[in-house]
């Protein structure tokens, strides 16, 4: 197969920026990415990302329902929304391409918003019954006090007593100020041409209008050092939630942050393991986050019944530990294999593709990307350790 091709980017007029990966089988796999999410949004106006993304999906002035095209074609989609973006993936036979392209034209332009109330009722039943809950009030809390300033204490839904109040002109003024082509980034999977791929997206796209301009959240700089401590009342009375708000200064630090947190994730081999068998916590994940604001690294868990948090032996592993070379070398073998077998599936490459476009501005080829875990060095995986120890952080507990 041919992975080793750079993507091959494009931008139209109206500023709709295009990227194309080759891929050698007769399928074809479409993103849409807006630069908008819920940090986006007015204070007392929270949840409007999240409605718009169901309603995208309810038909327009041309055409009925999305999905309902799509799963008659043989294929499938699905959509997500986040505090920086929302994603909209499609994957159909490579026949449909161009027919997919113009439903994602005409969504983009020609929303009629149908089934407003009945959707703003879903989401609303959605937050007073999920299982989910007790994440979200956890994660509320961590991005409250590492942006303490910025949007992004907002949880992703939006607040109930928000979404309640919203209005249908709420939403057509949020998506004609967002969803525009200028303010969008285009992904395209596909055993075509460039040739062939610009001109389907010319076609579908090109006579949109671009928009006036949007507001960027402010996200402010990071708050002063500092180690906080909160509690919250859960329904899961064990959970917690440890976590560090660093810098994203380049997807090279993202591969070593990657590393870093996987090394720390492995189980029996992590160093934190020791936590497990000694009987403070029962369960532990170690993750990294990426943002436009910055990266989250976070320790997430839940304790043994009867103890507390751990919070000081967990700070001394993050930021104490030494790493094994041989346990790093394990670490950058699976990635580099989960790379390569991501690129199997054409949902799985579109959307990589759109994340890494939008977060760093360049995608580089598979050969390239695994090359970036090659190089990540002991030293490297040191530096991470000294930056934790300086970064805000923030432990968000049960009470």
């Amino acid at each position: 197969m041919l992975w080793n091709e750079r993507v091959e980017v494009f931008t139209l007029t109206n500023g709709l920026t295009v990227y194309h990966q080759y891929y050698p089988e007769a399928v074809a796999g479409v993103v849409v990415l807006y630069r908008v999410g819920s940090a986006y949004e007015e204070a007392g106006k929270t949840g409007m990302a999240h409605i718009l993304e169901h309603l995208m999906f309810n038909g327009t002035k041309r055409y009925g329902p999305f999905s309902n095209y799509v799963e008659a074609w043989g294929g499938y989609d699905n959509a997500f929304t986040d505090r920086d973006i929302t994603l909209y993936h499609t994957v159909v036979p490579a026949d449909r391409l161009p027919d997919v392209l113009r439903l994602e034209a005409d969504r983009m332009e020609n929303l009629t918003f149908n089934n407003f109330g009945a959707e703003k009722s879903v989401i609303l039943e959605e937050y007073l019954l999920s299982e989910n809950e007790d994440d979200e009030r956890l994660w509320t809390e961590v991005f409250a006090h590492l942006w303490p300033d910025s949007p992004y204490s907002n949880p992703v839904s939006g607040w109930p007593e928000d979404v309640s109040g919203l209005t249908l002109s709420d939403l057509e003024d949020f998506y004609g100020r967002y969803y525009t082509p200028n303010n969008a980034l285009l992904v395209v999977v596909s055993p075509y041409t460039l040739e062939e791929v610009r001109r389907y997206v010319r076609e579908a796209f090109e006579k949109i209008s671009a928009g006036s301009g949007v507001r960027r959240p402010p996200h402010g700089p990071p708050p002063y050092r500092w180690f906080k401590s909160v509690t919250v009342k859960l329904k899961r009375p064990r959970r917690f939630v440890l976590a560090f708000r660093l810098g994203r200064p380049s997807l090279k630090y993202n591969t070593v942050l990657n590393v870093f947190t996987r090394v720390l994730d492995l189980e029996r081999s992590s160093p934190l393991w020791p936590l497990v068998e000694e009987g403070h916590i029962e369960m532990f994940n170690v993750r990294n986050y990426e943002y436009e604001g910055g990266n989250v690294v976070a320790v997430i868990g839940e304790v043994s019944p009867g103890s507390t948090v751990p919070s000081d032996r967990i700070m001394d592993v993050l930021t104490g530990f030494v790493p094994r070379k041989n346990i790093v070398d394990r670490v950058k073998r699976m990635f580099k294999s989960e790379f390569v077998f991501s690129y199997e599936e054409a949902e799985s490459v579109s959307i990589n593709v759109a994340l890494t476009a939008y977060l760093y501005g360049e995608v580089p080829s598979l050969s390239a990307s695994l090359r970036m875990y090659d190089e990540v060095s002991l030293e490297d995986l040191i530096a991470v350790r000294r930056d934790l120890g300086s970064a805000p952080s923030v432990l968000v507990m049960y009470g």
